[in-house]
């Protein structure tokens, strides 16, 4: 009788554990807003509601809200790239 293994994709691994893991979706949907930010003139990045936006998030994840804290990131993302193609 011969003794077989599993071959195991670490590509699938990976994206399986993205999937389902809280940090690595929070890691994923700050660095998107942070792209999106990164597109904005200077004069916005100081607006009270993006300001109170980013202060939610840090809060949320300071008390380990971290799914809250991605969707806040996802949201505040969404909102950037509706405004940037309404008046863009």
């Amino acid at each position: 009788m011969g003794t077989t293994g599993i071959v195991i994709s670490l590509e699938d691994w990976r994206r399986e554990r993205d999937t389902h893991d809280p940090a690595e979706r929070l890691e994923r949907a700050v660095e998107a807003l942070d792209h999106v930010l990164g597109t904005l003139p200077p004069r916005s990045l100081s607006s009270p509601e993006i300001e109170r936006e980013l202060l939610a998030i840090t809060g949320a994840v300071s008390i380990g809200l971290i799914d809250e804290a991605t969707d806040r990131a996802d949201r505040l993302r969404e909102r950037l790239l509706r405004q940037a193609h309404t008046t863009g």
